[in-house]
């Protein structure tokens, strides 16, 4: 094309003259893809994806020709080719480092230039997204423009990712092309050889590392002082290493060093503590920790010995620790060595509002950050950005999304994991959440509202509205109340107040409703509306609320056929796309809609009224029972010397006299009203049981996370045996016993109606 064409053109695009540069026009391009002689897969790839997505724009098929090949005046330079040295172009490849690009032109010629690794696939992408308006939003859906002129402004472009290691550890993100095309080098994506690879963590050596490095079953009869001491005895069972003995050092040295023998394309290797306390209280350990003022002192001392070993022989790996409950705060004096990653987490923290905010623990934590970022020359995070004991409950964070990745860059972080629902499909807005991370993991300015509203629109087409006026009215009112939401959120946060739940009902409603003539649409706003049905079957799980309407006076549950009709759908939508958790740990989806059944199929049911007991002395309070240690069950409290046992007002934690690792059992007498349905519940972290008499009301044993459960009983007015078992491993302590009945709303059982013998 001759230059008074191309200022014609550019001027009819309104696009300064001497800076257009038309590449197809009228159903023909003079244009060709050039490709060095024996490119890399990724550059073959990102060849084969920029002709395939031109040509999905235009309906023109650009050829791929080798740099061997002769010269065309029209020409794509994709990667590092002959022709750069041809034209005289200087490319830094150097500062481009593996994913880098520049994108530029000079005169008939487009350059994308890149590494051999993900730089060009890259280029591509960035030329695609940031110039000629393509979006891929889920691996399903993407806006791929339709042109019949393609004309590019004149380009001097270089880019460098600000963070080397890009994770949206969701599950509807785990798709290679979608992870690709949105720059994501993710460990957990689907990334093949010809999307350039990945920030691949070694075989098995991903994370909570210790019992792999030293398996206790295997050397603790042997060797019981490899492990934590634990006031003056050492422990076998949710132990870590004794990181100070040398003899450890050397065995995870070495198992690091076969790891990497055996999987040497991996890049990172983790040795790390496991996912519970127990540090090590020895007298090495114990000195070491407190001169440097933080039990990461103990861990970097073995990390840094593993990490110069390693360095010897492979200079090229990384050796990645935690900086995680106990570890999180920094030492005073010890650096991490330059092929040390730390992984600072963020899991104490409050997701609803800024990490750089006065909250005390996000304070906390930015003076963590702010210490490692004075130390440490690899800072990596990992977030968190789900409720993890409720996957699809509503949780108020898209609004922090992009602050908090500026925040973290701010503190010299090079890699941030954004750890979501990882196990299935099916949680609350997965897919827009995943897709919002990745724009703010490459481009942090992306901009919140931009990147919700795009994918909204795309996904949900004339639903988008009613959707984001539902996201609106979960965020603000999580505002106004200042909800300090954490990993353990459910769908009894106070911020999920009646009027929101009716409100949000109304909105999905609506939104179903606009989309109702659009088949696929209309699927996609269903999965989306899950999370609202969640809250509703959770709330009717746990509490037993709108299940049954209740006949007090014959003690028989009638059938609600709202309840029955949601459930339906849920079932129904659960089973479309292959739900499988709804929360991280126990029994999952299964086992959670088995109890909404078994709820469902006790419609019609009559309950058999339980006779009270008579007290001769009735005293106010419960009798309790303390138990300390390391359970992941309710224990026999009858085989465990109690610590202390006493009386106390109510189903309350006030006698536990630390924060995890204990147990509980209350008993005494409850005192019902009147005669009727009674439905208790209890919500616990960990976990518990109810019983009235010998009967077992709620079943609510379960390890890992805040969780909720609910039990109908028929009573006559008077005196009941009740007995409640608990026990708290880690986490944040929880235990709150509630019932609703005859004139009764759902509440905290008073004090008022808990008696003993005296």
């Amino acid at each position: 094309m001759n230059v008074l064409r191309k200022i014609a053109v550019g001027w009819l695009i309104g696009i300064s003259p001497s800076f257009a540069l038309v590449l197809i026009e009228n159903n023909r391009s003079d244009y060709v893809i050039v490709i060095a002689e024996q490119p890399s897969p990724s550059v073959r790839h990102a060849a084969e994806e920029l002709q395939h997505f031109l040509r999905e724009m235009t309906g023109v098929t650009l050829a791929i020709r080798s740099d061997s090949e002769p010269t065309a005046a029209h020409e794509i330079l994709l990667g590092d080719t002959r022709r750069l040295q041809q034209l005289g172009v200087t490319i830094p490849f150097q500062e481009l480092g593996d994913e880098g690009y520049v994108l530029r032109t000079t005169g008939d010629r487009l350059i994308i230039a890149g590494s051999a690794v993900r730089g060009a696939l890259y280029g591509v992408y960035g030329l695609l997204e940031d110039h000629l308006g393509c979006r891929w939003y889920t691996p399903a859906v993407s806006r791929i423009p339709k042109l019949k002129r393609l004309v590019l402004r004149d380009l001097n472009e270089k880019r460098v990712p600000l963070l080397e290691y890009r994770e949206p550890f969701v599950f509807d993100c785990f798709d290679g092309d979608w992870c690709c095309r949105n720059r994501m080098n993710s460990s957990a994506g689907r990334l093949e050889e010809k999307h350039g690879g990945k920030i691949r963590f070694g075989e098995g050596m991903f994370v909570h590392t210790f019992n792999a490095l030293a398996p206790p079953d295997r050397y603790f009869d042997q060797h019981p002082e490899y492990f934590s001491e634990i006031n003056g005895k050492r422990l076998r069972d949710h132990t870590q290493l004794c990181c100070t003995n040398p003899d450890v050092i050397a065995l995870v040295t070495d198992q690091v060093l076969q790891a990497i023998r055996r999987d040497s394309q991996a890049f990172v290797f983790s040795v790390s503590q496991n996912d519970w306390y127990n540090y090590c209280e020895c007298a090495a350990c114990s000195a070491l920790a407190e001169k440097e003022g933080t039990q990461a002192a103990p861990l970097l001392y073995l990390v840094n010995q593993v990490a110069e070993a390693v360095e010897k022989e492979f200079p090229d790996k990384a050796i990645e620790t935690l900086a995680y409950q106990y570890t999180r705060k920094p030492p005073k004096t010890m650096r991490p060595r330059p092929n040390v990653i730390i992984r600072l987490c963020t899991i104490e923290c409050s997701f609803s509002e800024p990490l750089d905010s006065s909250y005390p623990a996000n304070r906390a934590f930015k003076e963590d950050i702010e210490g490692w970022a004075r130390v440490c020359d690899r800072l990596w995070i990992w977030d968190y950005t789900t409720s993890f004991a409720h996957y699809l409950t509503p949780f108020p964070n898209l609004r922090i999304l992009d602050d908090n990745i500026r925040f973290f860059i701010k503190n010299h972080v090079r890699g941030i994991f954004e750890e979501d629902a990882y196990q299935s499909p099916g949680a609350e807005l997965a897919p827009l959440i995943g897709y919002m991370m990745a724009k703010f993991l490459w481009n942090p300015d992306y901009g919140e509202d931009r990147a919700m509203d795009e994918f909204l629109h795309a996904v949900y087409g004339a639903a988008c509205r009613p959707i984001r006026r539902y996201i609106d009215l979960i965020h603000d009112q999580a505002a106004r109340d200042s909800a300090h939401i954490t990993i353990g959120a459910g769908p009894f946060e106070p911020f999920l107040n009646e009027r929101v739940v009716a409100e949000a009902d109304r909105l999905w409603r609506q939104a179903e409703a606009a989309v109702k003539n659009d088949a696929e649409k209309r699927r996609q706003v269903r999965v989306a509306a899950m999370c609202n049905d969640y809250v509703h079957l959770e709330r009717a799980r746990a509490i037993g609320k709108d299940v049954y309407r209740i006949d007090h006076r014959r003690c028989l549950l009638r059938p609600n056929p709202d309840f029955t009709a949601r459930l339906r759908r849920f079932k129904e939508t659960a089973a479309q796309i292959g739900l499988t958790h709804v929360r991280e740990g126990g029994e999952n989806y299964t086992g959670w809609v088995r109890q909404l059944d078994s709820l469902q199929q006790s419609s019609g049911a009559r309950l058999t009224v339980r006779q009270p007991v008579a007290l001769r002395q009735p005293a106010p309070g419960l009798a309790f029972v303390y138990l300390e240690g390391s359970f992941d069950r309710i224990p026999d409290f009858s085989l465990v010397a109690p610590v202390k046992s006493g009386w106390i007002e109510s189903f309350t934690l006030n006698a536990a006299d630390r924060e995890v690792n204990f147990a509980l059992k209350f008993s005494g007498y409850i005192q019902a009203p009147t005669d009727g349905v009674y439905q208790f519940s209890m919500r616990s972290n960990d976990g518990g049981r109810l019983y009235i008499g010998e009967e077992l009301v709620v079943d609510n044993e379960h390890l890992y996370g805040e969780r909720e459960g609910c039990g109908f009983i028929a009573l006559k007015a008077g005196f009941y045996p009740i007995t409640v078992a608990f026990f708290q491993q880690l986490g944040r302590r929880l235990l709150e016993v509630g019932w609703q009945g005859p004139g009764i709303p759902w509440q905290i059982i008073p004090s008022a109606t808990l008696w003993h013998e005296k």
